[in-house]
């Protein structure tokens, strides 16, 4: 459209100057004619699009491109198979108790000692690490889950009766038992139930001074058995 008005300018200017230049009337017609022929010349033809320039698409450098890592081969160690779920887990504070175990027993607030001895079987068997005044057997698989109502057998130093029968008011259902020699010391006997747990207990005066209670809960003890077995190894050094 642009372009139609421009050649239109153009004709009337030439026209004007014909005139002022003096020329007929029938050379302006004619140039007239001329330019609206050229007029519709141009008018005829089609519009031209702008054409929009596409963006080239950006190369790709195929060496600037991560290369995959082959996938890692599998570690032998990895895919051992893990140490069977039964076996035991080492914890500091409960340690083996398999084979002698010698323990000096202490009755608090006093000088009475006592040099114990006892074995335990091989396996399945742990220790308490730390004494006050005792030692504690546990005949369980896993030392790491040891708790308080777990069953155990308890040797424990007093200074006297007295101490030995402390708690005894708290006492359920108390019978006596026939007393059982024990490390050459013959020791009174009795069951009872105390802090939810089922007791039997043996107890005496030692040749050294003190009273000696052992405490047996959850262990069988019944001629044969491994308790029984533990229960006869005991000595007094």
């Amino acid at each position: 459209m642009k372009k139609v008005q421009r050649t239109l300018a153009a004709a009337l200017a030439a026209m004007m100057l014909m005139a002022l230049a003096g020329c007929s009337k029938g050379d302006v017609t004619k140039e007239v004619n001329s330019g609206l022929s050229d007029l519709k010349a141009q008018a005829a033809e089609p519009a031209v699009e702008p054409q929009t320039e596409t963006p080239a698409e950006p190369k790709t450098d195929a060496a600037s491109e991560p290369v995959s890592e082959p996938a890692a081969e599998p570690d032998p160690e990895a895919t051992a198979e893990p140490a069977p779920a039964s076996a035991p887990a080492d914890n500091p504070d409960y340690p083996s108790a398999a084979g002698l175990n010698t323990q000096t027993l202490e009755a608090f607030g006093t000088d009475f000692t006592l040099v114990l001895n006892v074995t335990c079987p091989d396996q399945g068997w742990y220790k308490s690490a730390t004494s006050f005044g005792d030692l504690k057997l546990f005949p369980t698989d896993d030392p790491s889950h040891i708790f308080s109502g777990d069953p155990r057998i308890t040797f424990e130093l007093k200074s006297g009766l007295d101490k030995i029968n402390y708690y005894y008011d708290d006492f359920e259902n108390v019978e006596e038992l026939t007393p059982r020699t024990i490390g050459g010391v013959e020791m009174a006997g009795r069951t009872y139930k105390n802090v939810g747990m089922w007791w039997t207990e043996y107890y005496g005066e030692m040749p050294t001074g003190g009273w000696l209670a052992i405490k047996i809960s959850g262990v069988d003890i019944d001629p044969g058995t491994e308790g029984d077995t533990v229960l006869n190894s005991v000595t007094f050094g």
